[in-house]
């Protein structure tokens, strides 16, 4: 028994110089504050593992071009502030579904050109993240993972990146973005569907930019390809016209079915409704802080006044003093 607890005190002497030990193997990030964030730059540092020994209160890591195959939620509990992560261009292959489930600050996340095999569906719960870059992750399945993530209450994703993600000769499903009713900016370059149609897009309602380029997919039915191309053009969509295959059939004057108008319409509601709530947020947000400000004029303002009055106080105190004093003097020369 006297033994364990002697070894057990060794180990707590011996662990603060185990951890500067690691600290000192670590290879040195440059920091600084780059847009008012507290940020570490660790960019093509040939690093092979999530560093451990920056600053808690780090805003903003940089970690692309490096040699990491792993990272876990405890690396990222280490830095409960991060708000931008890039880890474009690593050796990442697998991540736990639940490791991003507790870094709720994070805006922005770059994973792209690694090799990972899923997308853990966690992402899409995020309620801060506004930013995914998934590119050149082939063979992901990004519809999969949303699919997962479902029930999303409000996202705030507004760009995501899942361009180049298939192999030549593969495939994957187009996700179903009703969840995502932000988004704004699409970007599905150099992927190969299985098949697309407009309810895929009716989804999309507040859809601004498309990449679209050398895009492939196979059609429902024979006019899918040209209803796209105009649901697209009337909802002022900046994007690459799908080519679509040659077509014997008219379909210059085929209605866009009325599912995929309810689909649009719920979408439009569920995206007004979000909006609303975050601006109702950043609002209370400039209250509270409003508020805290009155609090503390306030404050300075009653301390100034009461600073006065002190003073005032003292001053009177003196007068008085220096009165009575005087009328003692007086009195004192009038008896002599």
């Amino acid at each position: 028994m006297f033994s364990k607890t002697l070894m057990l005190i060794s180990c707590c002497i011996s662990l603060p110089e185990l951890i500067a030990a690691d600290c000192n193997k670590e290879r040195k990030c440059k920091t600084s504050r780059v847009h008012g964030l507290r940020s570490a730059d660790c960019y093509r540092m040939d690093m092979r593992e999530f560093p451990k020994c920056l600053s808690s209160n780090t805003e903003a890591l940089e970690l692309s071009y490096n040699r990491i195959r792993k990272v876990t939620k405890e690396d990222l509990r280490r830095y409960p502030y991060m708000v931008h992560l890039y880890l474009m261009d690593n050796l990442i292959v697998n991540l736990d579904d639940d490791v991003f489930q507790e870094s709720s600050s994070l805006r922005t996340i770059d994973l792209s050109v690694n090799a990972l095999k899923k997308v853990p569906p966690t992402l899409f719960q995020l309620p801060s993240l506004t930013t995914l870059y998934l590119s050149q992750n082939l063979n992901i399945n990004v519809a999969e993972s949303i699919d997962e993530a479902k029930p999303i209450s409000q996202s705030c994703l507004t760009k995501l990146d899942m361009s180049y993600i298939t192999e030549d000769g593969s495939s994957t499903d187009f996700p179903d973005f009703r969840e995502l009713p932000l988004l704004a900016f699409l970007n599905i370059t150099g992927v190969n569907f299985n098949y697309i149609s407009t309810r895929h897009f009716a989804g999309l309602c507040n859809l601004q930019i498309l990449g679209s380029e050398n895009v492939s997919a196979e059609f429902e039915h024979d006019c899918d390809c040209e209803r796209i191309n105009r649901w697209l053009l009337e909802r002022k969509v900046k994007y690459t016209e799908l080519v679509c295959p040659t077509n014997e059939i008219d379909c210059s004057n085929k209605p866009i079915d009325v599912e995929d108008l309810e689909v649009y319409q719920n979408c439009r509601a569920k995206y007004a409704k979000i909006s609303r709530s975050l601006y109702l947020e950043k609002v209370w947000h400039w209250l509270g802080i409003a508020a805290g400000g009155l609090v503390l004029t306030g404050i300075l303002v009653g301390c100034c006044i009461w600073k006065h009055i002190k003073q005032k106080k003292a001053m009177e105190a003196r007068e008085s003093l220096r009165q009575r004093e005087n009328r003692q003097l007086l009195n004192n020369q009038t008896k002599v």
